[in-house]
């Protein structure tokens, strides 16, 4: 796994291209440890998570190293603690986190890809969890995150049939938000981030915070998270400036910066 960051975009690529990134145990450790250095930069404002190379996002769990760190009930519990906390690492971003999606995306790969919050995919990209002929199980955060984009009958059916689908089913299924030509995947990439990093930050934070509560009884803890990012927004100077820049017509500038009450 490798981590970089430009400016407030943090870039995470999965960098096994000569194993089509195949993920071994201490990369789905690795990705719960970056992703938990991410929650905690106040400056960060967007995610993009890629695969290295031109074959594969990810080609999903690294098989080989499964006799050492995945059989036996004690050591495949083991190992599916590593992959929920990283897949959960993901989806609690504060900010957002995209997936740039080219070639394999299958099994971990396409789970992975699912934990973020959106997914643009070239035209070249494949996407399935074909374990029926490998004997493992599917854990719940990975279910989870699938199910909640595509439904529980679509995964049942990828997981019964092991077919890999393309982009346009992916796409149609909710798997998939924007597919593009492979040489234009870069390029979308860049235009949603920007267009993030160009909204107001609150709008965006508490817009991603609400929109993963729906479908779900809300807790205490919600109804703090929502109050609280509701007072930094009608508080905070992002609403004058929006309202300025409309009345003004002109392009807003706002200053990412935050109240009393920002993330913790």
């Amino acid at each position: 796994m490798a981590h970089q960051h430009h400016g407030a975009v943090h870039v995470v690529t999965l960098a096994r291209p000569e194993a089509l990134n195949a993920l071994s145990l201490a990369a789905w450790r690795r990705i719960a440890t970056i992703f938990d250095a991410i929650r905690r930069d106040d400056h960060a404002r967007a995610v993009v998570v890629r695969g290295s190379g031109e074959r594969a996002f990810g080609a999903g769990a690294d098989i080989a190293e499964f006799p050492q760190v995945r059989v036996g009930a004690a050591a495949s519990l083991g190992y599916t603690e590593a992959i929920a906390a990283a897949v959960n690492s993901i989806a609690e971003a504060p900010v957002p986190v995209i997936a740039m999606v080219h070639g394999l995306a299958v099994g971990g790969g396409c789970e992975l890809a699912a934990a973020c919050d959106v997914r643009i995919a070239a035209s070249t990209a494949r996407f399935g969890v074909p374990i029926g002929r490998l004997g493992v199980t599917l854990g719940y955060a990975e279910a989870n995150a699938l199910a909640r984009l595509i439904g529980p009958a679509a995964l049942k059916y990828l997981l019964f049939s092991g077919r890999l689908i393309d982009t346009d089913e992916a796409l149609r299924l909710g798997l998939v938000q924007r597919g593009v030509a492979a040489e234009d995947l870069v390029t979308e990439t860049v235009n949603l981030v920007e267009n993030v990093h160009a909204s107001s930050e609150i709008t965006i934070r508490a817009g991603k915070l609400v929109a993963d509560m729906t479908g779900r009884a809300l807790t205490a803890a919600d109804t703090e998270a929502l109050t609280r990012t509701t007072v930094e927004a009608y508080e905070g100077p992002d609403l004058a400036e929006g309202i300025a820049a409309f009345r003004e017509k002109r392009a807003p500038e706002f200053t990412g910066e935050r109240g009393d009450h920002a993330r913790s």
